[in-house]
């Protein structure tokens, strides 16, 4: 099957971090310093081992990214859905689904009800190639 025609789904079994918490910021010297934080860090390391392990295969080109995510995930604090695409992103770029996350050329995010376990589903198609006029 050609990789136009394919679709990849990913289920991924914990939920990421916000976007708000990827990163931990400190002030030494004068300068605010800015680095991923650990949760952030650990996250993403078991997710993309998750993610290979699965052996899902990969996108090499321009792809279109569907994520949902389980809604109240063991936790009834609101978030947003947004900042679920930026952790997802670069979880599936560390276990070689993707190249690149600016490769995607579209990304959609949606609050799901039952994912029936994991707290992620994810679904990667590649982008067809449009024609230029």
């Amino acid at each position: 099957m050609s990789e136009a025609a394919r679709a990849i789904r990913i289920a991924i079994t914990d939920m990421p971090p916000s976007a708000n918490g990827m990163r931990s910021h400190f002030y030494e010297g004068g300068k605010v310093h800015s680095v991923k934080s650990k949760a952030y860090a650990a996250w993403k390391k078991a997710a993309a081992w998750e993610i290979a392990a699965a052996r899902p295969g990969k996108i090499t080109g321009p792809y279109r990214l569907y994520i949902a995510v389980q809604r109240d995930w063991r936790s009834k604090r609101a978030r947003d859905i947004d900042n679920a695409i930026k952790p997802v992103s670069d979880a599936l770029v560390a276990a070689g689904v993707v190249v690149d996350d600016s490769l995607a050329e579209e990304v959609r995010a949606k609050w799901a009800d039952n994912l029936d376990g994991p707290a992620v589903v994810v679904l990667i198609c590649a982008a067809e190639q449009e024609l230029a006029a």
